[in-house]
């Protein structure tokens, strides 16, 4: 789950290069790390965004905002048209972590203009028996898309993050690595095409809240989650969804 979201950290303690600007009213963070500051802060090599909206943005604005991350990471790895594959990461059945099954279900596939778009939802080996990243390995490899957006729920070390703002990066995702259950990351280097990764923080393990990170006893194991996910999930979807579909536009 978790693939960028303590970037801004890293960026203030070792000086990541890192810019601030706004776009149609929604702040944008965009960091990039090198090979230098990839071994520095343990975080894969790549172009991260943090998008902020606010409440006076409309879904119709965040939509445009998240459309144009996109491209502008796309384009940063060769991509300006071909075939993507949308890859909803997570469990259906747990309603925190159903944000990629979501996106997916609204994909319109086929071919526009651009881009040609095909989804699909590996779910989780608990369910299948099989791990996603084979399913997704598998997909790629008959397929051969130009490019792979993954879509996940992510999981966060600040409060003030969690629900508040969508994350991409090119560097690709580790499912399940924010919850201390990693699997095969998925990116440039395991599918052997590009991996764009986008996700909201919805999940905070209690101890980052209470500020033992976990280390008093009955905190350790604890995450937690907007009291409202079930809607925040539905209007996410709906919101990255749309962003995807309208790339072609």
């Amino acid at each position: 789950m978790n693939y960028s979201d303590m970037i801004t950290e890293c960026a203030s303690e070792i000086s990541v290069p890192c810019k601030s600007y706004v776009q149609k009213g929604v702040e944008v963070h965009e960091c990039n790390v090198n090979k230098v500051y990839s071994r520095k802060t343990g975080k894969n090599e790549g172009k991260y965004l943090t998008l902020f909206p606010s409440r006076d943005n409309s879904d119709d604005c965040v939509r445009g905002v998240i459309k144009n991350s996109l491209k502008k990471l796309l384009r940063f790895c060769g991509v300006h048209e071909g075939k993507l594959l949308v890859v909803g990461l997570g469990n259906e059945n747990a309603v925190v972590d159903a944000l990629g099954n979501e996106v997916t279900k609204r994909i319109r596939t086929g071919k526009i203009q651009d881009y040609y778009l095909a989804s699909i939802a590996p779910k989780v080996e608990g369910v299948t028996g099989i791990k996603s990243f084979e399913i997704v390995k598998a997909v790629v490899e008959s397929q051969r898309p130009d490019a792979v957006i993954a879509v996940d729920t992510l999981a966060t070390g600040k409060i003030e993050r969690l629900g508040n703002c969508y994350q991409l990066t090119n560097a690709g995702i580790c499912p399940g690595g924010g919850v201390d259950n990693p699997q095969p990351c998925l990116n440039r280097q395991s599918l052997s095409v590009p991996v764009v990764a986008i996700g909201v923080p919805l999940i905070i393990a209690a101890g980052n809240i209470t500020g033992t990170n976990g280390k008093i006893a009955g905190y350790a194991h604890y995450m937690l989650t907007p009291r409202d996910v079930d809607a925040l999930i539905d209007n996410c979807a709906k919101i990255i969804a749309g962003a995807v579909n309208s790339l072609n536009r």
